[in-house]
């Protein structure tokens, strides 16, 4: 009799442990934050700026109740640029790409409940009008997750990740580089299988 106990204890803890660990897909939806770090500010004119919504598409393997490793792929929403001059106004447009693989570290409550932090490195794919780059990115983020104990598999997510990369300029005799950033405040959800 204690030996049925003590192995159904056993095979019970091991199979909840793999309840938080699994595959997972999703997409999320958000706004699009874009700091130039002075890039447009070297003018004396004024300048407005506006970015449209961004787009994600993630990818992930859940190992335990903390830790994921995870992939996205991430649309940022184009950034208006318009550059007020006295007789006229000049338009422009800044689009943002970027695919990243990162450490998701955060603790599934009983609950539920996730909050996580995201780390990670990738790459950046930046159009401005003519001018393309693309170069090494790293990433940071912070969320909630939910996954209702109804719809198992399901989590929706709530987060602020930031890419932060570098623009190197040329002007005559010199070069600056810019330490730029553009994030998202997005909501996604997900499907653990």
């Amino acid at each position: 009799m204690k030996k049925l106990l003590l192995v159904t204890a056993l095979f019970s803890s091991v199979a909840s442990a793999n309840v938080h660990s699994g595959f997972y897909l999703g997409a999320g939806v958000g706004t699009t934050d874009f700091d130039d770090d002075g890039y447009f500010g070297d003018t004396t004119l004024p300048i407005s700026t506006d970015s449209e919504h961004s787009y994600k598409i993630i990818a992930g393997y859940q190992f335990n109740r903390v830790v994921s490793l995870e992939t996205q792929f991430t649309r940022y929403g184009d950034t208006n640029v318009k550059i007020h001059t006295p007789s006229e106004t000049i338009s422009g447009k800044i689009e943002h790409k970027s695919y990243t693989v990162a450490a998701n570290l955060g603790y599934t409550f009983d609950s539920g409940v996730r909050p996580f932090a995201i780390v990670g490195l990738g790459s950046m794919d930046y159009t401005e009008g003519s001018f393309s780059d693309d170069g090494s990115i790293v990433r940071l983020g912070l969320g909630l997750e939910y996954t209702p104990p109804q719809l198992q598999g399901l989590s929706l997510r709530s987060a602020y990740e930031v890419d932060h990369y570098e623009i190197e300029t040329q002007e005559m005799f010199f070069s600056k580089t810019y330490e730029q950033s553009v994030g998202a405040w997005y909501v996604a959800a997900t499907y653990k299988f």
